[in-house]
């Protein structure tokens, strides 16, 4: 019942818009059969004019050859979310709605009423936009309710990030942005491949990045346009790495297969991280050696040194083997700047965790091992840091749900 006023209201503005009775009902002829449930005609070609809309791209009929079946794949997997979420009654209000179109007007530098009217001028009816608004909406509910709960970063996460920042300082640091689609099956493999092609064709040509990763990509960037903020040297999968690698700000990449899909990359600007930003209270213990000591007794010391470590149990235990051994020039060496130490001692110390003792190093005087007490960098945002791991494995949660759903789906394409 539900669907077919639907039908007839959707009949009555193709009317009102100009097209006969019979056109009109060959728009609502399936596309799609997602689940018994249709994705018209009708549903295609607003879509598509909104994605064209979104893209700053020239409606043109080749365009749109190019881009349905991205649409088609879209309004699938759209469908299939917005069935999930009624199973599981998660709705929202269409106050929340009429917020995200009135955001979107904004964005885009324009009041309400003259969106409704460029719609209009494109002939794109308004439910189509408050469908799609609306579907993404009750995913994002869902995924905050049935996934979030099970999320949790403990504090060693978050510093095992914060220690591979700190190694990787004077690394380089990317600013990123990627649309994903997902390969699930063998079967998609080329149909997928197709797509991403077509996505890099049309930003190559002049479309908006951002626009095409909020309308395709499915990666847990999406609404923010597919920005992965700035990304440090070696915190993406390896193919992506090796990508960037070789390109340079402003520049995009061509689709990048992962183990997951494939990636477009679009480097935005990059620079390098400063190793001033980070101070660092050591302690060592010292075996002292003289300026002249022999290679046999640089390596006996050194043996001693590797012996002692399992007995340096953190910053205090330290103090208590250093009082032990009465050793000079053991125990608080102060808080310093990571970049003004030597060579040897901050390669030992910039990615050891708190309290861990260092392999031994050949410091002048002797060998040392050393222990970080304290690490400041003004740099590293703990707390973004945790947002950012929680929006990852969210991303690999929700592309699972997609996967199962996708997987257990009965979906005909019919165009």
């Amino acid at each position: 019942m539900k669907r077919l006023i639907h039908n007839i209201i959707l009949v009555s503005w193709l009317l009102v818009l100009g097209l006969h009775a019979g056109a009109a009902q060959d728009m609502l002829r399936a596309a799609a059969v997602v689940n018994d449930e249709i994705i018209s005609m009708l549903d295609l070609d607003m879509r598509t004019r909104l994605a064209i809309l979104a893209t700053g791209q020239k409606d043109t009929a080749e365009l749109r050859d190019r881009i349905v079946p991205q649409v088609i794949r879209g309004l699938i997997d759209e469908r299939l979310r917005s069935q999930e979420a009624e199973r599981l009654d998660i709705k929202v209000a269409d106050e929340q709605v009429s917020a995200t179109v009135e955001d979107i007007a904004r964005r885009n530098k324009m009041t309400v009423e003259d969106f409704k009217n460029l719609l209009k001028s494109r002939g794109i009816l308004q439910m189509a936009l408050r469908q799609q608004v609306r579907a993404q909406l009750v995913w994002r509910t869902l995924i905050s309710r049935r996934l979030r709960p099970s999320v949790t970063i403990s504090d060693d996460e978050v510093e095992e990030v914060v220690g591979r920042i700190t190694a990787n300082r004077g690394a380089t640091l990317r600013l990123v942005s990627e649309i994903f689609l997902s390969v699930d099956t063998a079967l998609q493999e080329e149909e997928v491949r197709r797509n991403a092609t077509r996505l890099f064709e049309q930003v190559r040509d002049g479309a908006n990045f951002a626009a095409l990763a909020r309308e395709f990509s499915e990666s847990a960037a999406t609404a923010r346009g597919g920005d992965l903020g700035w990304v440090q040297e070696g915190q993406l999968p390896e193919e992506l790495e090796r990508a960037l690698a070789t390109m340079k700000p402003g520049s995009l990449s061509i689709p990048v297969r992962t183990l997951s899909g494939y990636h477009i990359l679009f480097l935005r600007d990059q620079r390098q991280l400063s190793l001033g930003e980070v101070t660092v209270n050591l302690k060592q213990i010292l075996l002292a050696l003289p300026d002249n000591a022999s290679t046999e007794q640089r390596r006996q010391a050194a043996a001693q040194a590797a012996e002692m470590r399992p007995r340096i149990n953190g910053c205090a235990g330290l103090d208590k083997l250093a009082g032990e051994l009465g050793s000079p020039g053991s125990g608080d060496l102060g808080t310093l700047k990571l970049g003004d130490l030597p060579a040897t001692i901050r390669d030992a110390v910039k990615g050891l965790p708190i309290g861990k003792p260092s392999a031994p190093i050949k410091v002048p005087g002797g060998i040392s091992v050393l222990v970080v007490c304290e690490r400041v960098d003004s740099g590293v945002d703990r707390k973004r840091i945790r947002e950012r791991l929680i929006g990852e494995r969210l991303d690999i949660l929700s592309r699972r749900y997609m996967r199962d759903l996708r997987r257990s789906a009965n979906v005909d394409i019919r165009i």
